[in-house]
């Protein structure tokens, strides 16, 4: 009896260390868990203004707390108007009003949702469009920025509210990092919030226009142009697209017959009517030649 007794005395300690033992293991796979939910995900746009038939792209700009899981499910609650693919890529199709719904994977109660705003393209026709223009000079300081739109061939960029800004000036600057490492880490920026792009932009150039007004205007930002704009008219090509013809003005020597002028370092920046710019299919430029005499030898 006494040895049974023992038997079953053993066994329970035995059992009863490695409770205490498990206990710890068990309580960090939970605390593990909890970390990987999400309890908020931040996309990098809240709005869009587009066109039928444009394209945009969608992504999980920061996700609470940091180590939880940023995959989502995309949903369009009006397809026909926008739809979304699984990786995020918006295409506008109609006229309309819809929303993109972003749904965690891990926890199904997070979401975070995009208002998207189609509107139908005015009537095309040929004209000379009314604008507002404004050099900036070459600031080192702002490089960056000219350097995203060289890279992804955006000439011009436009901008048709804050948000499009402010999704630009933070595209631009992490790419700025990535590639030069400069004084920010690439974790320090991809975790700066809106406030904080609203300070960067602020910084730069474009932060001017933060406060325009986009209801009637869109922005048009041409990098690496030093030349005076002239005139900004609309001409269909041989295939009924719309080209938004941009003139230049440029100082050249009447005895050479050729453009000289600075090398184009400096920025363009032009207001167009809202109407103006949705009916453009895309840009050209020309260049009209200021002769100036070339000074006699003496």
């Amino acid at each position: 009896m006494n040895r049974t007794r023992k038997t079953i005395w053993f066994v329970l300690s035995i059992c009863f260390v490695c409770m205490i033992f498990a206990m710890p293991v068990s309580a960090k796979g939970k605390s593990a868990a909890k970390k990987n939910v999400p309890k908020k995900i931040v996309l990098n746009r809240t709005e869009f203004l587009l066109y039928p038939g444009e394209e945009r792209k969608l992504s999980v700009e920061r996700v609470k707390p940091e180590k939880a899981s940023a995959k989502v499910v995309w949903k369009s609650k009006r397809k026909a108007v926008a739809a979304i693919s699984p990786k995020g890529e918006l295409k506008a199709r109609k006229p309309g009003k819809t929303t993109i719904t972003a749904i965690s994977k891990k926890n199904p109660k997070v979401k975070a949702v995009v208002k998207v705003i189609v509107k139908k393209r005015p009537e095309k026709k040929e004209k000379e469009c009314v604008f507002k223009t404004k050099r900036h000079a070459y600031n080192s300081s702002d490089e960056w920025l000219d350097v995203y739109a060289n890279i992804n061939h955006l000439e011009p960029v436009i901008f048709r509210n804050k948000e499009d800004i402010l999704e630009y000036v933070r595209c631009a600057r992490i790419l700025d990092v990535k590639n030069n490492k400069g004084y920010d880490t690439y974790d320090e920026v991809i975790k700066m919030n809106k406030r904080e792009w609203y300070k960067e932009t602020s910084r730069t150039f474009l932060g001017e226009y933060l406060n325009m007004d986009f209801k009637k205007e869109s922005l048009l930002v041409l990098f690496g142009r030093c030349n005076q704009v002239i005139s900004l008219k609309t001409k269909f090509d041989v295939n009924g697209k719309l080209q938004g013809i941009i003139g230049f003005q440029t100082i050249g020597e009447r005895n050479r017959g050729i453009g000289l002028g600075v090398t184009a370092i400096d920025t363009v920046a032009l207001k167009i009517s809202k109407q103006d710019e949705a009916m453009i299919d895309y840009y050209q430029f020309y260049y009209q030649f200021q002769e100036v005499e070339e000074e006699p030898e003496k």
